[in-house]
């Protein structure tokens, strides 16, 4: 472990061990490893005698329902309670929390930022930011070490969940040896592989299946089928009783195009704003285009969101990421997710 690496593990290990009261929070829209550091994270306090309530703006997709206390996970805070210190996990930058926890988080004594993405504006009382792992589940289980304190079965599968879906079930360019050896130790401390990715993966209801369908019949084909596109708009979701957040996957749907370089996924929101997810493969850093309005993420995997109408955002769009796939540049050269 590096010297630098050490020390901000040290940071945050004393930071936790100097509060006493915590609020947990992730980004909006989380994803496998947002919640899994979620849970994670609330499940290391508790072990360590803390008080720690989970907190997110949007509702989590039900394949991850079988994680440890996701009943416990608020949509606001609560009054009652005054907390001494605030974590964010899985946030590349401080907007991501959303706009329902913004000021919550502002007004917090103490922040913590522990994160994976590429940041543009570090921030945090103490913050530990490791661009090269591959998910913020594989930073907790080294924190977990660190603290000498050995994950339960229910630890382990949060932690395991993190990683296997931020690494793509192992196919992303962030899936390393380091990777294999953690998630080795995870099994060893009790997280069932196969349970894990049949809850994840096999658990779609028939009408998330009905959905899935209606985005795939919006695909489209640009460039020689180098970029794909499809959409998800809120007529669509009309009659569907699958939630917003159930759609969190279908990007994966068109990134599996053999041809496809990148593949973005339009989501139309209730707030006048256009949710981006891009997908790449190669020399494509979906990263620096999500950055360019306001968004960020990894460099094959990247989120923004746009306000606007779906029609225009969509066209507007495509024709950036045309632009942008083609451009020559040093901007667009690849390395760990």
């Amino acid at each position: 472990m590096s010297e630098s690496k050490t020390l901000k593990i040290r940071d945050i290990i004393t930071a936790l061990h100097n509060h006493e009261r915590f609020m947990v929070f992730t980004h909006v829209h989380p994803d496998g490893d947002a919640l899994g550091a979620l849970v994670a994270m609330q499940l290391i306090l508790r072990r360590m005698g803390k008080r720690a309530d989970t907190h997110t703006p949007d509702p989590f997709p039900s394949e991850y329902a079988f994680l440890a206390n996701v009943q416990e996970i608020k949509n606001k805070v609560s009054e009652s309670m005054d907390y001494d210190a605030a974590i964010l996990v899985d946030c590349g930058d401080l907007e991501r929390v959303g706009d329902k926890f913004l000021d919550t988080v502002k007004a917090t004594p103490f922040l913590i930022n522990i994160d994976h993405h590429l940041v543009s504006k570090p921030f945090g009382n103490a913050s530990w930011v490791q661009t090269s792992a591959s998910s913020t589940c594989e930073m907790l289980f080294d924190l977990c070490m660190n603290l000498s304190l050995a994950p339960d079965r229910a630890l382990a599968t949060a932690l395991y969940t993190g990683i296997l879906t931020d690494t793509g079930s192992f196919r992303f360019s962030n899936t390393n040896a380091r990777v294999f050896e953690v998630i080795s130790a995870l099994v060893g401390f009790g997280a069932d592989p196969a349970r894990i990715a049949s809850s994840v993966y096999d658990s779609a209801s028939p009408e998330k299946l009905k959905l899935l369908a209606r985005v795939l019949d919006s695909m489209e084909l640009h460039a020689s089928s180098r970029l794909v596109t499809a959409e998800l708009s809120r007529s669509m979701m009309s009659g569907s009783s699958s939630n917003y957040m159930e759609s969190e996957g279908f990007i994966n749907h068109l990134r599996s195009v053999k041809s496809a370089d990148m593949a973005i996924f339009f989501r139309e929101t209730g707030e006048g704003l256009i949710h981006v997810s891009m997908r790449s493969r190669g020399d494509i850093n979906v990263a620096k285009l999500a950055q360019r309005y306001g968004g960020g993420g990894h460099r094959q995997a990247a989120a923004c969101r746009i306000p606007g109408d779906l029609r225009s955002v969509r066209s507007m769009f495509i024709a950036e990421a045309l632009s942008y796939i083609k451009a020559d540049n040093g901007d667009t050269k690849s390395d760990v997710k």
